[in-house]
């Protein structure tokens, strides 16, 4: 009667053993259009294990058959893996679809002031104008008009700008337009002007005379009288 209770509690660890064989799960996380998910988290339910796929997408994770495994990652959708109890062998690949995730919000509209009276009062309130503020306006629109009044660009440097314009658009296509405040053509005639005392309301050195000839002048005239 023992030997027959010890042969049964044998079978069945035996059994239980057979049930939670190891395998090794590898694959690769994908999208819908095929490109390559990185980092998306991995976690397997019955051995409560982790994993994460690389920078290529690849992962790998130990599991057993029967095994339902979870997959996420910001932006996609949660893909569930069940291991299928007829594998056999200790290895089992297979590519995961990660499926975008599009959440369609509401327009939200952000106003700095939290009752239409508020907004109203301070539409209708009459503010005294800041000198500073005035001045500055003044001083960036006189800006604005050096910048894009005569830029006087040599052949070489249209071209190259030219060929910039051209670099630009292809490098940003699909995308936001770039920066026109890394102009530098437009940054090199502000720090001339600004050089020349363009931000201090005075007048262009350049146009002020040389020193040199009135001293010539002075010269000659002394000569002649002698």
């Amino acid at each position: 009667m023992i030997c027959l209770m010890l042969a049964g509690i044998t079978a069945g660890v035996s059994a239980q053993e057979q049930d939670k064989r190891f395998i090794q799960i590898d694959g690769l996380t994908a999208d819908e259009n095929g490109y390559i998910v990185p980092d998306v988290s991995i976690y397997s339910k019955h051995l409560r294990r982790g994993a994460a796929s690389d920078r290529r997408g690849i992962f790998s994770i130990i599991s057993i058959p029967g095994d339902t495994i979870f997959f996420s990652a910001i932006g996609y959708k949660s893909t569930i893996l069940t291991v299928p109890e007829t594998v056999s062998g200790t290895h089992f690949i297979t590519d995961v679809l990660m499926v975008t995730d599009t959440i369609l919000i509401g327009e939200v509209l952000v106003l700095p002031w939290k009752t239409y009276s508020e907004f109203k009062r301070a539409v209708l309130e009459n503010k005294p104008v800041d000198p500073l503020m005035e001045n500055m306006e003044y001083n960036l629109a006189l800006v604005e008009q050096q910048i894009w009044s005569d830029m006087r660009a040599t052949p070489g440097e249209s071209y190259r700008y030219v060929m910039q314009q051209m670099s630009d658009n292809l490098y940003t296509r699909g995308q936001l337009p770039a920066n026109n405040l890394l102009n530098p053509f437009a940054w090199q005639k502000f720090a001339r002007e600004v050089k020349n005392g363009l931000l201090k309301n005075e007048p262009d050195k350049s146009s002020k005379p040389s020193k040199t000839k009135k001293s010539k002048n002075k010269s000659r005239k002394k000569k002649k009288g002698d």
